[in-house]
């Protein structure tokens, strides 16, 4: 297989910690990360295969990291996905591909460029610092016209773009951003009619102050522009339901809710930090909440990744120095946001069904017994915490997504997980002129920061306890959930 060794080889060390950090890392199981990312970054296409599904080996092992593997557990992982990778260059014809700044353009959603796109983006990254080589070549105006669209190409692929390039600032990895780059370059632009940038720091015109994310998707559930496209199709493919979503009358309704949307860009952290907020309640939601009472709970694959590329917001953030760009960023995210809801047959949070839902979700065979001595019971709920055999399961399942979903979720608890009920993120409309309180969805005035905690419970029993004698779950659920119809019968 061949090996790309850059011109420009970058730092490939973690210079820093990741966001959540579970005690067991250590000098060895760092080094040895290290190296398999780096040699899956040399040897291996951002795409396992042609059709655009996408290699997930580096997410694999720095969540893994993130939540306390071992050395040993890394060489697992890498031996058992490189195996389906492709090599980074994927014909013999593509190793004559030259990107420079004169043609970089010209490649753009050309698969068959990555390696060479790596090179490329690998020496801009050492000479301007990813910070600036993001600024540069993906939020500057210049490179999202004339349908150039960078900063939509990133949130393109199920926003895998984003997610790469996000894992890179994390945790420090320059040769990561540039693999995100890359990969951001030859992507396809999903539906950029859809997006609303800003680039001038005049706030948007038709801005409402202080309208939230899950304000915003009630007027998505209350449109009649974005009724689902029926009849529902449970053959047709995720392409296929976001081309129905583009349709004319729809696009213009989808950008005048993004305009609604206001991002002050002088509000500094504290502005943008509440804006992350929000949207990790908001995925979070739509993941876990939009199932069926008195049906089996499904997880739908597409609307979970807004689960774990949340997650990357602050990192992004917090790399990016020009608050133009930060609010282009969240813009462009809530786009994601509602158009994978709307693929998706606009499936509707039901802030109760997750409440339903153990905040003590246990293993399926747990052994653990107190002794006589012990201070408190853990076989008794009121002095169990979940997490700790949560996040010991969720390391050795095999499916990537779930440990990048716990890992979202613990996050979402170790910061929100204090929230008492009644001051969730968006849990109330604007207060209307009567200045009463009108929910954003029914029962949101319940939601408290349990939701995590629930959230990751259902995640775990859906996907499969592997630690405690489960059979892994081989996917996540695709009938597109928001039409009724994909309910009429069990998808197990």
């Amino acid at each position: 297989m061949a090996t790309l060794t850059t011109t420009a080889r970058l730092s490939y060390n973690l210079t820093r910690k990741g966001q959540i950090n579970v005690p067991g890392i250590t000098a060895a199981s760092k080094k040895a990360v290290e190296e398999l990312l780096l040699t899956d970054a040399e040897k291996h296409h951002c795409y396992f295969r042609s059709a655009g599904l996408h290699n997930h080996l580096s997410h694999h092992l720095l969540a893994a990291y993130d939540l306390g593997a071992t050395a040993s557990h890394f060489k697992k992982v890498y031996d058992v996905e490189a195996k389906i990778q492709r090599p980074i260059v994927l014909e013999e014809r593509d190793s004559t591909i030259s990107v420079n700044d004169g043609n970089w353009i010209q490649y753009l959603g050309n698969q068959s460029a990555y390696a060479a796109y790596f090179s490329f983006f690998s020496e801009k990254v050492a000479a301007l610092g990813p910070s600036s080589a993001l600024e540069k070549f993906v939020f500057e105006q210049s490179v999202n016209d004339h349908g150039n669209e960078m900063l939509v190409r990133m949130m393109s692929g199920a926003l895998h773009p984003i997610i790469q390039i996000g894992y890179g600032l994390e945790f420090g990895n320059d040769t990561l951003v540039a693999t995100g780059l890359a990969q951001t370059a030859i992507h396809s632009p999903t539906t950029p009619e859809v997006y609303c940038h800003n680039f001038t720091t005049d706030p948007s015109s038709n801005a409402v102050p202080g309208i939230s994310v899950l304000e915003i998707l009630r007027k998505v559930y209350d449109s009649e522009a974005l009724h689902p496209v029926m009849p529902y199709d449970p053959n047709a493919l995720f392409t296929t339901r976001v081309k129905q979503v583009v349709e004319p009358h729809r696009v213009k309704e989808i950008r005048k809710l993004v305009s609604s949307f206001d991002i002050d860009i002088k509000g500094g952290e504290k502005e943008f930090a509440s804006k992350v907020e929000e949207f990790i309640w908001a995925a979070t939601l739509l993941m876990a909440a939009t199932g069926k009472k008195g049906k089996k709970p499904r997880l739908d694959f597409f609307l979970m990744h807004l689960v774990t590329s949340s997650l990357f917001l602050n990192p992004f953030l917090h790399a990016l120095e020009n608050p133009v760009s930060k609010a282009n960023l969240l813009r462009s995210f809530l786009s994601s946001v509602i158009l994978l809801t709307l693929a998706r047959g606009r499936p509707r949070i039901d802030p109760e069904l997750l409440l339903s839902y153990t905040a003590t979700p246990r293993p399926p065979k747990s052994s653990l017994s107190s002794s006589k001595s012990a201070l408190g019971s853990v076989e008794e709920d009121q002095d169990y915490n979940p997490w700790p055999a949560i996040l010991q399961d969720a390391v050795y399942h095999p499916d990537a997504h779930v440990l990048k979903t716990i890992r979202t979720l613990v996050y979402g608890a170790t910061h929100y997980g204090t929230t008492p009920a009644g001051k969730a993120a968006g849990a109330f409309l604007k207060p209307s002129s009567t200045g009463q309180e009108v929910e954003s969805h029914q029962g949101a005035g319940k939601l408290d920061g349990t939701i995590f905690v629930r959230a990751a419970g259902m995640v775990m029993d859906y996907m499969g306890w592997v630690v405690n004698g489960q059979e892994a779950r081989p996917d996540w659920d695709r009938s597109a959930l928001g039409w009724d119809e994909a309910w009429e019968k069990d998808v197990d």
